[in-house]
């Protein structure tokens, strides 16, 4: 995925998932130096498969393209909290 491409459509379970995986309680879960790591190694842990192409799959790459853009969890929790509100009411958005 290039920096400057969208991020991939993610369905309702996709964004609870995702949004399960940026809960703050979860500090310390990963390995790695961010908050997000975290968060990575949460889906790990739950085996989110790879597409058929063999591409990473759509809550990765929504994780590292949120932190190659400079993002944290704060944003991206709230961002993704957002939409599941619009989802669940169209007429909120």
């Amino acid at each position: 995925m290039a920096p400057d491409d969208p991020l991939p459509p993610l369905s309702l379970p996709e964004l609870e998932t995702l949004l399960a995986a940026l809960d703050p309680r979860l500090d310390g879960f990963g390995e790695g130096e961010s908050c997000l790591d975290d968060a990575l190694a949460y889906l790990a842990r739950l085996g989110v498969p790879q597409s058929d192409e063999g591409e990473a799959p759509a809550l990765i790459r929504w994780l590292e393209g949120w932190r190659a853009a400079g993002g944290d969890r704060r944003t991206l929790r709230l961002m993704v909290a957002t939409l599941l509100v619009q989802l669940d009411d169209p007429s909120e958005s």
